[in-house]
C-alpha cells in the first residue's frame, strides 16, 4: 500500500478498543494499576459515564513522580489533561496525523456518534503490528528537488551537481575550494 493509500485509510484501521478507564476522584495509583491492567499508556478519566480527561504515563512521571507527591494520595483530576481531543472513527488517518501535529499531541479519542470507542496513538499509526503507515519523511525518495529553484534530479550526487553548476559555481561542492 503506497503513502497516499494508506493517508485514506479510516483511524479505525489503527485505534485500540481496549482502553483504561478511571473516576476523576481515583488516585493516580488507580489509574496507573488500570493502565498496566489493559497494557495501556493512557487511561480516561470519567466523570460518571462521560469522558472529562486523559491521563498519561508522562502525566504520572512528570506531574507526580519528578514532584514527589504520593501517587496513592493525587487524584487523576488533578493530573489530567482537558479537554479531551477526539477525532471520529471514519475519519482519514491523514486527519488523525495532522491534529495531533498541529495540537502536539500523542493521541486522540475515537468516536462514534460522540461517544468513545477507542484511542489512536501516533505510535499505532507509525508502527501499526505491521501495517503502519508510510509517512512522507520515512518514505523513501524517487527523486530530490533542488531547495533553491525546484529542478527535479535522482541522485543526490545529480542534485549536488545542479546546486554546484547552477547556483554556486563550478567546483565548489567538489572540493575547488579557489570559487570560495
Amino acid at each position: 500500500m503506497g503513502l497516499r493509500e494508506s493517508l485514506e485509510e479510516p483511524v479505525s484501521r489503527y485505534m485500540t478498543r481496549g482502553y483504561a478507564q478511571v473516576e476523576e476522584g481515583e488516585s493516580v495509583h488507580r489509574a496507573a494499576a488500570a493502565m498496566q491492567k489493559v497494557g495501556a499508556t493512557e487511561a480516561l478519566v470519567m466523570k460518571g459515564k462521560a469522558p472529562v480527561g486523559i491521563i498519561t504515563e508522562r502525566d504520572i512521571l512528570y506531574k507526580v513522580v519528578a514532584q514527589g507527591l504520593v501517587p496513592q494520595q493525587v487524584m487523576s483530576k488533578d493530573v489530567m489533561s482537558s479537554p479531551l481531543q477526539t477525532i471520529d472513527e471514519s475519519a482519514k488517518v491523514a486527519d488523525a496525523i495532522s491534529k495531533m501535529s498541529s495540537l502536539g499531541l500523542r493521541r486522540l479519542v475515537v468516536t462514534r456518534r460522540g461517544e468513545p470507542v477507542g484511542m489512536v496513538t501516533q505510535k499505532a499509526v507509525v508502527s501499526g503490528q505491521g501495517r503502519g503507515v508510510l509517512l512522507p519523511e520515512l518514505a523513501k525518495p524517487d527523486s530530490m528537488s533542488c531547495p533553491y529553484c525546484g529542478a527535479v534530479v535522482k541522485t543526490q550526487a545529480e542534485l549536488s551537481k545542479h546546486i554546484d553548476q547552477a547556483h554556486l559555481g563550478l567546483g565548489l561542492l567538489e572540493g575547488d575550494r579557489s570559487k570560495w
